[in-house]
């Protein structure tokens, strides 16, 4: 049976009131209740009662989030739906900490401040703040912390597809370039046995690096991709350039350009942006310029981007997520 279409001013007005749907979908997450629910359906009163709701009022709001998908009701009885899923902290893939940094106010106050970004073409976070979220991260640890737990999410939501995706090599030294906490490289080297690896990144960020059993395999160097980046046969950049406007992101690829040992690659791992891209690419389009002054780019652009640093893309390789993996070699 097909489904009515939502009339057009339905449309505008779930558009313009979605402020109130982030809200709503954050205040369900520090609830508790996905991780209440799980699996199970309970009635209104029982969640109210775990989660120390008013009853009345949670009820309201179970009915609210029935409508977005959240939630399905029947009678008093509440389950998840698979939208409502993603939002159990505890499962892969959840969207919980992504949410709660959506969230927070310095996220917040940027797309407050969008308008300045579209008059300029400058991040409104500068702006905003009056640094780059980098120091503002380290300085404000209450907001870093929670954005490094958010990239080692994404990292363990790209490093099966990156590694299902791209044949690595078997031996030799991989170097995760602004690799964070290391999830991914660890991923890799538990996959390669004979691997070696470098975790390369800013100092406040790598301290809380975890690397597990292949700690012994693996070393972890401090430092800025825009100064000076350890040599290796592999470098990756895995959400990296999109961070960085054209200049800055030529400056990264010179760098990794001279840090390929001879015949060496280098792979990046980033959305492309095309007319058939979907809604999460072009959130992110527009979210780098807001957040960083940066962007996601097209094939075009990359390809301009890596003959500027001196960097030919051998393959672009499709791997079943939003991000595709671009190889490449000194010309």
């Amino acid at each position: 049976m097909k489904t009515a279409p939502i009339p057009t001013f339905v449309q505008a007005f779930q558009l313009a009131g979605g402020f109130a749907f982030t809200q709503a979908l954050s205040t369900f997450s520090k609830l508790g209740i996905p991780g209440i629910l799980k699996d199970d359906s309970m009635t209104s009163d029982d969640i109210a009662r775990a989660c120390k709701a008013h009853p009345p009022a949670l009820y309201r709001f179970l009915r609210f989030l029935s409508k977005i998908g959240v939630v399905e009701l029947h009678g008093q009885r509440c389950r998840l739906t698979d939208v409502g899923q993603l939002l159990r902290p505890e499962l892969p893939g959840s969207m919980a900490k992504g949410l709660e940094i959506l969230n927070m106010e310095p996220w917040q106050q940027s797309w407050q401040h969008l308008l300045y970004s579209l008059q300029t073409g400058k991040p409104a976070f500068q702006e905003v703040y009056q640094q780059d979220p980098w120091a503002f991260f380290q300085q404000n640890p209450q907001y870093g912390i929670p954005f490094n737990e958010w990239m080692t999410t994404l990292s363990k939501m790209g490093a099966g597809a990156m590694l299902k995706s791209y044949d690595f090599p078997e031996e030799g030294t991989i170097c995760d370039v602004g690799g964070g906490h290391g999830f991914l490289l660890r991923s890799i080297l538990e996959a390669r046995p004979l691997l070696e690896g470098i975790l390369f990144d800013l100092p406040f960020v790598v301290r809380d690096a975890d690397l597990g059993q292949v700690a012994n395999r693996c070393k972890v160097v401090e430092g800025s991709f825009f100064e000076q980046i350890p040599a290796a046969d592999l470098l990756i950049l895995k959400s990296i350039l999109h961070d960085w406007d054209d200049n800055s992101a030529i400056a990264i690829l010179r760098n990794c350009a001279a840090a390929i040992r001879p015949g060496g690659k280098i792979l990046v791992m980033d959305m492309l942006i095309s007319d058939e891209a979907g809604i999460t690419g072009y959130f992110y389009y527009i979210h780098m310029m807001v957040l960083l002054g940066g962007r996601e780019r097209t094939v075009e652009e990359f390809q301009e981007l890596f003959t500027s640093a001196g960097l030919q893309i051998t393959q672009i390789i499709p791997t079943g997520s939003p991000q595709v993996v671009i190889e490449a070699a000194t010309r």
